[in-house]
């Protein structure tokens, strides 16, 4: 789904919580942020490498490095609450989490300069599991952060990255019984093959604008904003 300029609020400003920021990051955030919840500003995640999506439950910051690695923060507590990992060089682009070098990755200088105060140092999750797309149980559907559909933020940004650069089939080797999961969420399709492991191939002209929690706001034939619906379904 894609939505309408008009219903972005022209007004930046981000409303201050009981959480103390460092002053860079309260700076940061008071000047460019949406009144506006629930959107994320995608084209700064691809050029700055981080955007802050703003909920009603909770403040998050998603940032990006090279590969690539998507990881999610919660501002409020400065947590690492989530992560994906992929890379549209390979044959399976999702699939185990990187390890070393990889794991090793800088952050952007511009996020180090702005929330490192706030983000550093913090918990690896990537040293607790070894699949490659995680979030942490309460920022699940359900979780006792009250957030929903984080998952699909986190895959609606990695379609779109592989969609940009060319990719026409994202494809996932799921873990355990997962493969269910992105059938009906993501529309997978099984790819045959003659090894005993389930591939799943997505395809990205047909799916990208169809997540059902997702909405994508294009200038110029370019996504720049995602909306997500972090409520539950009515």
């Amino acid at each position: 789904m894609v939505f309408l300029l008009a219903q972005l609020n022209p007004y930046l400003i981000f409303n201050r919580s009981p959480i103390s920021f460092s002053f860079k990051a309260e700076k940061f955030l008071m000047n460019n942020y949406h009144t506006n919840r629930h959107i994320l500003n995608y084209r700064e995640l691809r050029e700055a490498g981080f955007a802050v999506l703003k909920t009603d439950s909770v403040n998050l910051i998603f940032t990006l490095r090279d590969c690539y690695m998507l990881d999610v923060f919660d501002l409020d507590s400065s947590a690492h609450v989530a992560y994906l990992d992929f890379d549209i060089k390979k044959k399976t682009m999702l699939d185990d989490a990187f390890g070393s070098p990889a794991i090793g990755l800088p952050f952007t200088n511009q996020f180090r300069k702005i929330f490192g105060k706030d983000i550093f140092p913090f918990k690896e999750l990537r040293s607790r599991h070894n699949v490659g797309f995680f979030v942490e149980r309460a920022y699940r559907n359900k979780g006792k952060k009250r957030l929903w559909n984080m998952d699909e933020v986190l895959m609606a940004i990695a379609l779109e990255i592989a969609f940009e650069e060319g990719v026409e089939i994202f494809t996932i080797k799921p873990t355990g019984d997962r493969s269910r999961y992105y059938r009906n969420k993501f529309y997978a399709r099984i790819h045959p093959t003659t090894e005993s492991v389930v591939i799943l191939r997505i395809n990205l002209r047909r799916v990208r604008k169809k997540l059902k929690h997702i909405e994508l706001y294009e200038i110029k034939d370019k996504t720049h904003f995602i909306r997500v619906n972090c409520h539950p379904d009515t």
